[in-house]
């Protein structure tokens, strides 16, 4: 706990607390609602702490639903809540699309206003672009990421958490037809076994998908734990993202988290390179790619709409908030439902997607690559479908990053976005 990190904690507060109020949970006469938030936030060459994006909610959809989706509605917008289909969400995801939505937004004034200036973002000189690194934008080099969650990141960074938090731990049972995994440890590969949030409290190190509830559809979407462990190696870029710029200064280098929602234990196992990251130390590959492992830290900044201050209220009656706030510095905040803008159907297309979703961010990149007119990277952006972009001669590295940091983890089995081209 120190300075920096409050500073990091307060930044993201003070963007949340902004918002609207039909952005919050909202007021009971029965109970009080919660929600988690996390935010990334920019610190400058001169000290300043900066919060470009930050999101909440806690939704995901179960897999069966996602080629549904067409990228236009959230598979991740966590806690365990149960509304409508007992969705589940990453709110660390929200925070981190909503991050690659303000970069590429700063991408796209530096592209068609040439007497803008940004004070995270810069055009890289012919020089800088090579074969291996040909991305027309990086984040200056004087910039450090850094990462807040107002709650413990679910699955491994967090067992001992739960585990402590149950007044009964004994760990919900998977069906009789699930393999029982084996124990691992550190230099151990996890088991293959995807395991859901409570199951098998002896075996550690492992991937853990979401929700945890053992009555709630099934998804394949990875713990919060899992998708920031990746993250250390792909950088906090998105795919299309990844595209206009060099992930060599896009990695976070500060995790913050409150005092109570920190384990060392957890911490060190899950993400550290003594823990189950450790056969990647030194690890780097082409175009940028590498391991580099960021540092967690704690705050005692208080978050007023966190689980516990709900508690405190409402001492047995707290209660998840089922909407979703989407915000992004210099472009404004969105409020969602079900993973689609508030008041809008699920399956409205076009008309409910979120500026954070997979086909807006796309199109975004698509956007800026126009203006830009690079022949080659009109290309790769310009494919037939979302998986084609991620199939691209451009992202081999990343995808070569992605496959050998999930062997690493073990068990890895992809969630898939369906296959959808390019929104109007």
């Amino acid at each position: 706990m120190g300075e920096l990190e409050d500073a990091i904690a307060r930044a993201v507060i003070s963007a949340y607390n902004a918002l609207p109020a039909k952005s919050k949970p909202k007021p009971r006469p029965d109970a009080t609602e919660w929600v988690p938030l996390s935010g990334v936030v920019l610190e400058t060459g001169e000290g300043e702490a900066v919060c470009a994006a930050l999101g909440t909610g806690m939704k995901c959809l179960p897999h069966s639903k996602i080629p549904l989706a067409k990228g236009l509605v959230l598979h991740d917008c966590h806690a365990e809540v149960e509304f409508i289909m007992r969705f589940v969400a990453l709110w660390c995801v929200i925070a981190i699309r909503a991050f690659n939505c303000f970069i590429i937004e700063e991408c796209f004034k530096l592209a068609s206003d040439s007497t803008y200036t940004s004070q995270f973002v810069h055009r890289r000189s012919a020089e800088d672009i090579t074969e291996d690194s040909p991305q027309p934008f990086t984040i200056r080099s004087d910039v450090k990421v850094h990462f807040y969650s107002s709650e413990a990141p679910c699955g491994d960074g967090s067992m001992e958490l739960t585990m402590s938090a149950q007044s009964d731990a004994t760990p919900w049972a998977l069906p009789t037809s699930t393999p029982t995994p084996p124990s691992t440890t550190a230099s151990t590969p996890a088991t293959s076994t995807l395991l859901r949030g409570r199951g098998y409290f002896s075996s550690l190190g492992t991937i853990r998908t979401k929700p945890g509830r053992a009555d709630s559809p099934p998804t394949l979407s990875k713990s919060c734990s899992d998708k920031l462990s990746l993250r250390q190696c792909t950088s906090l870029l998105l795919t299309p993202a990844a595209l206009l710029v060099s992930p060599h200064h896009a990695y976070a280098s500060t995790v913050v988290l409150p005092e109570t929602e920190y384990s060392a234990t957890s911490v060190q196992r899950a993400f550290s390179a003594s823990g189950r990251m450790a056969p990647l130390v030194g690890r780097r590959w082409r175009g940028g790619y590498e391991f580099r492992p960021f540092a967690v830290r704690t705050t005692g900044v208080v978050f007023g709409c966190s689980k516990r201050a709900a508690e405190r209220a409402t001492p047995g009656r707290a209660v998840g908030s089922n909407v979703t706030a989407v915000w992004v510095r210099g472009v404004g905040g969105e409020t969602l439902i079900g993973g689609v803008l508030q008041g809008r159907k699920q399956w409205a297309g076009v008309a409910g997607a979120s500026r954070v979703c997979k086909a807006r961010v796309w199109k975004a990149v698509s956007v800026v690559a126009g203006v830009l007119g690079e022949r080659a990277l009109v290309g790769a952006v310009a494919a037939e479908t979302y998986e084609g972009v991620k199939r691209g001669a451009r992202m081999v590295e990343r995808g070569r990053v992605k496959e050998e940091t999930r062997e690493v983890l073990g068990g890895w089995e992809r969630n898939g976005s369906g296959e959808f081209g390019m929104m109007e």
